[in-house]
């Protein structure tokens, strides 16, 4: 299992629907709006494909989305294994 905590930017008026459509999305959960236009995410994968299909998911899904950047990955895997299986 990979956890990644991920800033999703977006407009200031579009923050709160953005937030209903995100908790809407499986393995995906907010956790509030810091300084008005950005929203905490927390991703839950199964693999690194995983994660990364979801991060391009809302990247390309919801026009209030104006980029994601990621803030921590972790993984019950050692960093060795996660770094392998990121460079895959």
């Amino acid at each position: 299992m990979i956890i990644a905590s991920v800033v999703v930017k977006t407009m200031e008026a579009k923050a709160e629907e953005l937030v209903i459509k995100l908790n809407d999305i499986p393995n995906v959960t907010t956790h509030g709006i810091y300084q008005n236009d950005n929203v905490i995410v927390l991703i839950e994968a199964d693999s690194p494909e995983h994660l990364e299909s979801v991060g391009k998911y809302i990247n390309s899904e919801f026009d209030e989305v104006m980029g994601t950047y990621p803030a921590f990955i972790s993984s019950e895997n050692s960093m060795e294994e996660l770094k392998e299986e990121m460079s895959v």
